[in-house]
């Protein structure tokens, strides 16, 4: 009984160190390769989570393949849980808002919202596709 209630945690667990660590190196390394302050690392990373969401889940739902609750857990509720960080997006637009900075603050919020919720359609769109071949 104790391993099949421990057995999805592990999978969260373990999703969510990968997802949380990827995130550490785009956060870590993407603003050296950008060469600005803007927090493009999160709008990346929030960019990539969201098609990542939409293209999965549009294919596990348009094909034949099956993820089992295990692998839905790691996934979803783990990676991609650990790596999109919409509550690092609301703390740089906070500090952005702070510093006063409304014309980045507007791009951030904007771009944020815009691109994660074209990408999920186009993620959608796109593994419709690959699961119908």
């Amino acid at each position: 009984m104790l391993i099949t209630k421990l057995a999805p945690t592990l999978f969260v667990a373990l999703g969510g160190a990968l997802g949380a660590s990827a995130r550490f190196w785009v956060r870590e390394y993407l603003p050296a390769i950008t060469g600005t302050e803007f927090p493009f690392s999160t709008l990346v990373v929030n960019v990539v989570g969201c098609f990542l969401a939409g293209l999965v889940y549009m294919w596990l739902e348009s094909s034949d393949a099956h993820w089992n609750v295990g692998k839905l857990l790691f996934f979803f509720v783990g990676f991609l849980g650990a790596f999109t960080t919409f509550s690092a997006f609301a703390l740089d637009s906070l500090l952005l808002f702070n510093q006063g900075e409304s014309l980045k603050l507007f791009v951030n919020v904007l771009a944020n919202c815009l691109l994660c919720l074209i990408c999920v359609f186009v993620g959608a769109w796109l593994g419709g596709r690959i699961a119908t071949g």
